[in-house]
């Protein structure tokens, strides 16, 4: 039983062959949300693999830096441990322990998917392999009941702000509502063209909060006055959604 965490770990044994760092387990849905009252949720996931798997999952706040079994988050996938044959489904529970959350805001945690390939994989003669252990993590979102009803405005109260940080600019994402609002992509809009700000890796703005976005291609000698944000936010189905709003700076 694997009890810490590891990611992108190699387990090496000389490499003549490409390495496929795609994850091979694909789960049913992109993220689980659960309203107060809720306590627990199904997922399915399959192995896209064409070898088997070990499958660890736990649930935290996103910290990589801590071990499974240290985390105190309030959501347990059951089961923990399990081995997952190629193309093979299976479902797990994600149970809630009804530790308590903020009432009057979304709470957000991650589930991880860890998945180990064999250690000695079958292989053609005179033909060697890297073996990669992924993890795929997506996120599980509590609401509680004060929240019903009002995901779909969300979106309604961002406002965006350009800002001068010495050499560029930074987009500053305001986000007053009680939802953690996730973006695909951001991009500032002057006349036909869009100037995108860097990609990060988890591009979300929690409730109540604002987040600065770096725009580093940004035309430095004259931003006009009419100028506007398009963003792709993140639905609950997984789906991106266009918006455009105002920019004030």
């Amino acid at each position: 039983m694997m009890n810490t965490r590891v990611f992108n770990t190699f387990l090496l044994t000389l490499s003549l062959l490409a390495v496929n760092v795609q994850a091979g387990i694909i789960a049913s849905a992109t993220r689980v949300i659960f309203n107060e009252g809720d306590t627990e949720k199904s997922l399915m996931l399959l192995n896209t693999n064409t070898y088997p798997v070990i499958t660890q999952t736990w649930v935290d706040n996103g910290d990589v830096n801590n071990a499974p079994e240290l985390s105190q988050a309030p959501f347990v996938p059951l089961p923990s441990v399990f081995a997952l044959q190629p193309n093979a489904y299976r479902g797990i529970k994600i149970v809630y322990n009804g530790q308590a959350l903020p009432a009057d805001r979304e709470s957000v945690f991650w589930l991880n998917l860890y998945e180990v390939p064999p250690t000695q994989p079958i292989t053609p003669p005179m033909q060697s392999r890297v073996t990669l252990a992924m993890n795929t993590q997506m996120k599980i979102f509590y609401r509680p009941k004060t929240l019903a009803d009002q995901a779909q405005s969300a979106a309604d109260k961002i406002t965006f702000t350009l800002l001068r940080a010495g050499n560029h600019y930074q987009l500053r994402c305001n986000n007053s509502s009680a939802f953690y609002l996730s973006f695909a992509s951001i991009a500032v809009h002057i006349g036909e063209h869009d100037y995108p700000v860097q990609q990060e890796s988890d591009m979300m703005t929690a409730p109540f909060s604002s987040k600065d976005y770096q725009l580093d291609k940004l035309p430095d000698a004259h931003v006009p006055t009419s100028i506007s944000v398009n963003a792709a936010l993140i639905d609950e189905l997984g789906q991106q959604q266009m918006k455009t709003y105002a920019l004030t700076y």
